[in-house]
């Protein structure tokens, strides 16, 4: 379920502190940020002992995504339907919009409910109900997160010249934006200007000559996170300093993670420092940073991530007559 509560994230904190911790990490409960206006998002599969005097949205009840329930002044409304019904019922926006105190909104609501709740659905909930999240979230500047999501994303990779040379050439062949840039030594960031929370995965640069490597995704969006993945799988992954707060007890993991990124990139020399970065959820200064100098990473690589100006400009083809030629720097870059 998605809750909307004005309420802060304490409050909420302190309502869900009771509920069972579920056996599927996937169903324990995480909240967010509170907006400036005093509305707070929260993610939880159970029902929680909330106070009747908290103004709220409830999108989905346990199992079933097609519900809404609003709260305001004590009363409570209830909309529901079905697979089968030709639209959602027409008060729910309008009814949301004014529980919120942000009639805007209730278009974006209404459209993000069509969309994603009718006719025949997932089964799981969550992932609707995402999408509706996903759907309405920036919508309006007053709603709060729905979601912790990623604002910015390179991947980082290595490969000598010719690898490099090969992704560029496969990037310059499709439409989909990415650009390569050498960041130092054999290291390169792939990433998408145009859509800088989206970038690829390692499955993307799979296809180029050179050694198959674990890569790093790096990411900026409610803190900061990094993921290591290979061509089969993710495995491991860890966020700093997020806005949002979880259930899941991820301490095993992190140790997990600690392992396996000082096995990609070791040896490591600070590996302590390592095991205490890897372990710590709260982070001074910018742990990405601190993380790439201890695996002897050039830093270059968060100029590319924060989008600053003076970051490397990307390797593009010069393809005269359009046919793929050598490879240059854009204007202005170093020869």
């Amino acid at each position: 379920m998605l809750l909307i509560a004005r309420a802060s994230q304490d409050e909420i904190l302190a309502a869900f502190a009771p509920l069972p911790v579920p056996d599927d990490s996937a169903r324990m409960w995480r909240v967010g940020p509170t907006a400036p206006n005093g509305w707070t998002a929260a993610w939880v599969e159970e029902e929680a002992a909330l106070p009747g005097s908290w103004d709220r949205v409830v999108l989905g009840e346990v199992g079933d995504p097609r519900v809404v329930r609003v709260r305001a002044g004590g009363a409570e409304q209830r909309f529901v339907w079905d697979a089968h019904d030709g639209s959602i019922p027409a008060e729910a926006p309008a009814a949301i919009a004014a529980t919120l105190r942000m009639p805007e909104v209730a278009e974006p609501f209404r459209l993000a409910l069509e969309e994603h709740l009718l006719g025949e659905t997932t089964a799981e909930e969550e992932l609707a109900l995402s999408q509706v999240a996903e759907a309405v979230n920036g919508e309006e500047s007053g709603l709060p997160e729905l979601e912790d999501l990623t604002e910015r994303d390179v991947l980082l990779d290595r490969g000598d010249a010719e690898r490099r040379r090969r992704l560029a050439e496969e990037f310059a062949r499709d439409d989909r934006g990415w650009v390569l840039t050498e960041i130092g030594g054999d290291w390169f960031t792939v990433h998408d200007p145009d859509a800088p929370g989206l970038g690829p995965g390692a499955l993307d640069v799979g296809s180029a000559p050179g050694t198959d490597r674990p890569v790093l995704q790096l990411s900026r969006g409610g803190g900061s996170g990094v993921v290591l993945e290979d061509r089969d799988d993710l495995l491991e992954a860890i966020h700093w300093n997020s806005v949002w707060v979880g259930q899941f007890d991820d301490t095993a993991e992190r140790s997990a993670a600690c392992d396996a990124l000082a096995a990609a990139f070791g040896p490591v020399a600070g590996q302590q420092q390592l095991r205490e970065l890897c372990g710590a959820h709260d982070v001074d200064g910018d742990p990405l940073a601190q993380l790439l100098e201890l695996l002897n990473i050039p830093r270059t690589a968060l100029l590319v991530l924060d989008g600053d100006p003076s970051a490397p400009e990307p390797m593009v083809v010069d393809a005269p007559g359009g046919m793929l030629g050598g490879l240059k720097r854009l204007f202005g870059g170093r020869r």
